[in-house]
């Protein structure tokens, strides 16, 4: 009798337990103001990174929630770790090989990607002393717009074409919000569709100017000291040759809402987005703010790149360009951020204080 009366109180005891092991074992999925709350109450760099890497994460890394996040405060080292563990839960989920990466990712120390980040990603990453600081990959907004790609001074007033990104930035981040994808994504935002209708109740244009921007003001990421040295890996991306691209660094034109930065412009048929062939020179003619510098190559698709001179304060990023100017592209890879599309297509921006 004893010992069934201690067996039962046995299952008594479990059965109240068991509300909290369960709730152990299900826990709370961490988010973004999980992560903002505890830089807001001081903790530990060390710790908030050791909640990222313990608890199931549910992020937002969008655009905007990335945005979010450095004005809020977050380190660079911890928007990174998050990104990780975002983009190894949809790796976990069957994510196929070749498919679109879910994230934007964190760029590779050397020539490694980043843990969970698909092996064709390009990656960057700044030497900061003795250690190695990941950059964002940022893919850029492009919008057409009436107004001669001159400078991108000039350009970054154009209201139209500011008109253009703002439209375009909304759509953008909602589609990122449903689907949770950065890198992969259209890079042609809805933005040119929304400014052609503008455009079309002036008179028809053979050519427009084509403008890549990122959003945001501000750069998540500040280098140590004004002549950094960077590590970009390009190997592997599928139907592009690396030999025939290499990395450049560009200073960035604010908008004066402050709310985009232009990476460059051109001019060309406004048809030219939906080509399938070989055939839109977007280089020949591209207007940038390009800072010399120079490239030590270390392997195809990976080199090193080092600005010539002290950089200025300011807003730059480290971009792949053709070696050739009159390299040809796909029309259609660059609106669907494809292969050599994605390659000009994303920026990796830093600022200098």
């Amino acid at each position: 009798m004893r010992r069934v009366c201690f067996i039962l109180s046995l299952v008594m005891v479990l059965f109240a337990c068991a509300p909290g092991v369960r709730a152990q074992q299900i826990g709370k999925a961490l988010t973004n103001e999980d992560v903002i709350s505890m830089v807001k109450n001081v903790l530990p760099e060390s710790v908030i990174l050791s909640a990222i890497k313990t608890n199931d994460p549910n992020f937002d890394i969008s655009a905007t929630g990335l945005i979010a996040l450095k004005k809020a405060g977050v380190s660079a080292k911890v928007m990174e770790a998050m990104l990780n563990a975002a983009n190894s839960k949809k790796g976990a989920g069957g994510a196929s090989a070749g498919s679109a990466p879910a994230v934007t990712g964190a760029p590779a120390v050397a020539a490694t990607p980043a843990a969970g980040a698909p092996a064709w990603q390009p990656t960057v990453s700044s030497q900061q002393g003795s250690t190695n600081v990941n950059l964002l990959a940022e893919a850029t907004e492009i919008v057409q717009t009436k107004s001669k790609p001159t400078s991108l001074n000039t350009l970054a007033a154009d209201q139209a074409m500011n008109e253009a990104l703002n439209l375009g930035a909304q759509a953008a981040q909602q589609a990122l919000l449903k689907s949770g994808s950065v890198m992969g994504n259209s890079a042609v935002s809805s933005g040119a569709n929304i400014l052609g209708g503008i455009l079309s109740h002036r008179p028809k244009q053979t050519k427009v100017t084509y403008v890549w921007a990122l959003t945001g003001g501000n750069s998540a990421a500040n280098v140590d000291g004004n002549r950094p040295t960077f590590e970009v890996n390009y190997a592997g991306i599928p139907g592009v040759t690396a030999d025939q691209f290499e990395p450049v660094i560009v200073k960035l034109s604010p908008t004066p809402q402050s709310n985009f930065r232009l990476v460059g412009a051109t001019e060309a048929a406004t048809t030219a987005e939906q080509s399938t062939q070989q055939d839109w020179p977007i280089y020949s003619s591209f207007v940038e703010d390009r800072v010399p510098a120079t490239t030590q190559k270390v392997s195809p698709g990976h080199a090193k790149l080092i600005p010539s001179a002290a950089l200025s304060p300011g807003q730059y990023a480290v971009a792949l360009r053709p070696a050739d100017k009159s390299h040809k592209f796909s029309g259609e890879e660059v609106a669907k951020n494809h292969g050599e599309g994605l390659l000009f297509n994303y920026a990796w921006s830093f600022s200098v204080k």
